[in-house]
């Protein structure tokens, strides 16, 4: 919908204003509104809602100024309204001089005027209201019996009880200008519609698409180049150089090489990319370039026969490190950590919350592996009961059991054979399992259910666990011995309440990425939002934030999401209360932990308090230094 402001000089025309819109057809999709205002008040910069004004004298000036992009159309004061002016002021007061008030007007024929009106005429200069008011001290001090002057002044002229004759616009001059104004918001709305059809198109292409300026400013971006080159969510990257998004462009290629299409390979956080610089050239807005970026054909290609034949077995990896968001001192740890276990064959244990991202370190080590190339098969531990559990992992013969297939089956650690099995929720593994595991482990070899021989398999084990296991050992639950075979090398995932630097790094990925999916614009994140997101505990880890950013993407139509969007959901309404009984449950800590620590475990202790482990030991810390402080006092 294009909005059309036109406002009425003097309220004597208002009728004359309505009655010449009514006549004219105005599409479904243009709105009007007539206005009257008086001068040029600082509410006029109110109407940031018009794309369309139209005004006359001072008010068209002013708010031309204060909207210098608008489409603005002025109604035209023609000489023949000024002389109609003339004539009625004379006629009505036979004055002895006339004070005419126009804006940057030459009138060569005075002389004649006044011949004719048979009154002195001063020309007084007017463009805004302080020089109306100079104007009329001017004209009275002068002697003026009557002011000739558009609707700012004659206001001023009723308020102080001076005569005055209105410069009136004929009804064509208003009509003129109300059609132009329709015709223009035609074209807007035309070219509205242009402009959503290629962005929805440009957002279809798996391509990213970046058009750029002669200068070298971007001009439109589609949700691709948001993804591949990583831009902010809380950026605007129109208008701003294109080295915003990527410094290395050679976008000038095109310019030194006579406006001919240009290309370049370049890399991108490990990736290759095929960079095309497309010239653009239009009489009607200037030269351009486009600029698309495309995954490397040959490295996609190597990647999909390789990812094509294993994945007809269902036996892939499908994150690797890259996939990893964030950029805490933590996560970058965790990874440089997970990069050299990937050169060595020895078994992995991965500890961390629910939602953590556990599953993507055991991808990426694979990937990054010399097994790259062979099966990774995945089993959740916690999914299925111990009966089906065994034969999942171990396989069996033909007529092993009741219901068993006459094929029989083979076992996962078959199938990973000199690739990765990843052994998720391992910590809930049955204990009559743990032997068995514990002796493929040892012997680097399995026997089917129901089977008298053994098969050697050469199978790495990554396995993971949100649980304490060695709590678990304590209580008779877990194997010690299997424990330490599983975790020769370990990595532990803080969950992202104690890494907060990661939140914006992911929900710029997830907005990005869910938008993309949606084919929806990228909203834009309000810096109060992001702090939220980034106070928030976050419980879930990074799966309560996936989830969040997807509900955001599909509930939210605005272009930025602000506070009150985050708001409207239930876990920032249950936030808010709990952030309040924590900090009023923080002041009795210490005196809790200090009643506590004589009876309790320290682990105990901090899942009553909702703490971590760290968090009570400097809680610990800094009782101990209270402590000491006060008996050195003493």
């Amino acid at each position: 919908m294009v909005k059309i402001l036109v406002t009425i000089p003097h309220m004597d025309m208002k009728e004359r204003f309505e009655k010449v819109t009514s006549k004219l057809k105005i599409p479904d999709n243009v709105s009007i509104e007539l206005r009257h205002i008086f001068g040029t008040p600082q509410s006029l910069a109110d109407n940031k809602d018009a794309d369309i004004i139209v005004a006359r004298g001072m008010t068209f000036d002013y708010l031309r100024t204060i909207f210098p992009d608008k489409h603005m159309i002025r109604i035209q004061l023609t000489s023949f309204d000024i002389f109609d002016a003339l004539v009625r002021a004379r006629d009505e007061f036979h004055p002895n001089k006339i004070g005419l008030c126009i804006h940057n007007q030459e009138i060569r024929t005075l002389g004649s005027l006044e011949e004719l009106c048979r009154a002195k005429i001063e020309l007084y200069d007017v463009w805004d209201e302080k020089s109306s008011h100079e104007v009329i001290e001017k004209g009275v001090a002068a002697g003026v019996d009557v002011f000739v002057a558009a609707g700012t002044i004659c206001g001023f002229c009723d308020e102080k009880g001076l005569s005055r004759v209105h410069i009136e616009t004929k009804d064509e001059a208003i009509d003129s200008a109300i059609r132009s104004a329709v015709s223009v918001a035609k074209t807007i709305n035309m070219e509205r519609m242009k402009s959503s059809l290629m962005y929805t198109i440009l957002n279809n292409d798996e391509d990213s698409i970046i058009a750029v300026s002669e200068e070298g400013k971007v001009l439109a971006a589609n949700n691709q180049a948001y993804r591949t080159f990583q831009v902010s969510t809380t950026e605007r990257i129109i208008g701003q150089p294109v080295e915003k998004i990527y410094r290395k462009f050679n976008w000038k290629q095109t310019e030194k090489n006579n406006r001919i299409k240009a290309s370049e390979l370049i890399e991108l956080k490990g990736k290759k990319y095929y960079i095309e610089y497309h010239p653009i050239i239009d009489d009607s807005t200037g030269s351009g370039t486009l600029i698309v970026t495309k995954s490397a054909e040959q490295i996609q290609e190597t990647e999909i026969k390789i990812r094509q034949s294993l994945s007809e077995q269902g036996l892939t990896a499908k994150y690797t490190f890259d996939d990893i968001i964030g950029s805490s001192p933590a996560i970058k740890d965790n990874i440089r950590m997970a990069r050299r276990y990937s050169r060595v064959d020895s078994n992995v244990l991965i500890m961390g919350e629910t939602g953590t991202g556990k599953e993507l370190f055991a991808h990426s080590i694979h990937q990054e592996s010399s097994r790259s190339n062979e099966p990774f098969v995945a089993l959740n531990c916690a999914a299925l009961p111990e009966n089906l559990l065994e034969s999942e992992l171990f396989g069996y013969e033909p007529g092993a059991f009741s219901g068993a297939s006459k094929g029989g089956k083979i076992g996962l650690f078959e199938l990973a054979h000199r690739g990765t099995i990843f052994l998720d929720e391992i910590g809930e593994l049955p204990i009559t399992l743990q032997a068995k595991l514990l002796r493929v482990l040892q012997e680097k070899e399995i026997r089917r259910i129901g089977s008298d021989r053994v098969k050697p398999i050469d199978v790495r084990v990554i396995s993971a666990t949100n649980i304490n296991i060695e709590k678990q050992i304590e209580e008779g639950n877990f194997r010690s011995d299997l424990y330490y075979r599983l975790n020769l090398l370990d990595i532990v995932i803080p969950p992202l309440r104690e890494r907060k630097e990661d939140v914006q790094d992911l929900v710029d990925f997830y907005l990005t990425r869910f938008a993309c999916d949606m084919r929806r614009s990228i909203p834009r994140v309000s810096k109060g939002a992001a702090r939220m997101l980034r106070e928030y505990d976050w419980m879930g880890n990074v799966r309560e934030l996936r989830n969040i950013c997807e509900k955001l993407i599909v509930l939210n139509d605005t272009a930025e999401i602000g506070e009150e969007e985050l708001c409207h959901l239930k876990i920032f309404k249950d936030y808010q209360k709990r952030v309040k009984k924590k900090s009023e449950k923080k002041e009795d800590y210490d005196e809790i932990y200090e009643q506590l620590q004589p009876r309790r475990k320290k682990q105990d202790i901090a899942k009553e308090l909702g703490v971590s482990r760290t968090t009570l030991w400097r809680m610990a810390k800094r009782q101990e230094k209270l402590n000491h402080l006060g008996e050195y006092n003493e």
